[in-house]
């Protein structure tokens, strides 16, 4: 990947997000990448965007669900970067474009709907069969795609176990290279044992590391929940940031994200507490 490149994010809003992986994006020091995530995505997006990486997203939400992203927000209210106005089907629709090597997607959902007069990635189309008006989204292919599972082999076959999976599976079908963490690899004799459970085939993945709690701060159910006392606190400081106040945010980037070298590295700034809840919490859900 280069500097202006698409990077496709996978998992929803909170729940199996790459973290780990989009922090060697920042450390790698990558500038005015496109962003892509669907349906929704936002502490990954909004710590892209925080470390300067970022310069248009084509994701249809970008939000902490409970609040919003502050350094998307401030990014957006001074110019910094272009938030296109996308929504999940558009977003999904190109991936499905890419996936299956052709140039569109067609859709007819839109009818009625204003949808089409903002978004960038939708044109009109006339059916060469019916003369009928329709819609078109126009393909993403991402040059690099990062996606998260809780599980797979050595050989790049992933097992999802919760969360939704299907923006995964098209962001892996649509995208250059494919690079996946998981919380653990199994052996791939379990993985031929239930084929079925087979997620994103070895096919699709041209990496795949396993890494301990990749997903943190997000969920990775059922392994770990979400820790939103993580997600506060960083929320805070971009707050405090956007507001004027940007010592707070310098540090925590400095600390965890340019400053560990390691997955071990940001573990060991947790309280030693955290972690053993997260996991209790996932195992009460």
């Amino acid at each position: 990947m280069s500097d202006g490149d698409l990077l496709a994010i996978g998992g929803l809003f909170k729940q199996g997000r790459p973290t780990a992986l989009v922090r060697e994006v920042i450390k790698a020091d990558f500038k005015d990448l496109k962003v892509s995530s669907s349906p929704g995505s936002g502490f990954d997006v909004d710590l892209l965007i925080a470390t300067g990486c970022v310069a248009e997203t084509y994701c249809p939400a970008v939000t902490l669900e409970e609040r919003m992203c502050p350094s998307f927000r401030h990014a957006v209210e001074e110019g910094r970067i272009r938030a296109h106005c996308v929504d999940a089907l558009s977003v999904v629709g190109g991936y499905l474009a890419s996936a299956n090597g052709v140039p569109f997607q067609p859709v007819a959902a839109w009818k009625g709907s204003d949808v089409p007069k903002h978004n960038p990635l939708v044109a009109h189309i006339t059916c060469p069969f019916t003369g009928e008006t329709l819609f078109a989204t126009r393909a993403l292919r991402p040059k690099l795609a990062l996606i998260h599972a809780q599980e797979g082999d050595v050989y790049g076959n992933l097992r999802h176990l919760s969360t939704m999976t299907y923006a995964d599976q098209m962001i892996a079908r649509a995208s250059d290279f494919v690079i996946a963490s998981v919380d653990r690899i199994v052996a791939p004799d379990d993985i031929l044992s239930r084929p079925r459970e087979t997620s994103v085939p070895n096919i699709y993945v041209d990496a795949i590391v396993e890494l301990p709690y990749a997903a943190h701060p997000s969920g990775s159910f059922p392994h770990y929940s979400i820790d939103e006392a993580y997600i506060d606190a960083y929320a805070d400081l971009a707050e405090a940031a956007r507001k004027g106040a940007p010592e707070g945010l310098r540090m925590f980037l400095e600390q965890d994200v340019s400053g560990c070298a390691s997955q071990r590295d940001y573990l060991s700034r947790l309280p030693d507490t955290r972690l053993p809840a997260l996991e209790e919490e996932a195992r009460n859900l």
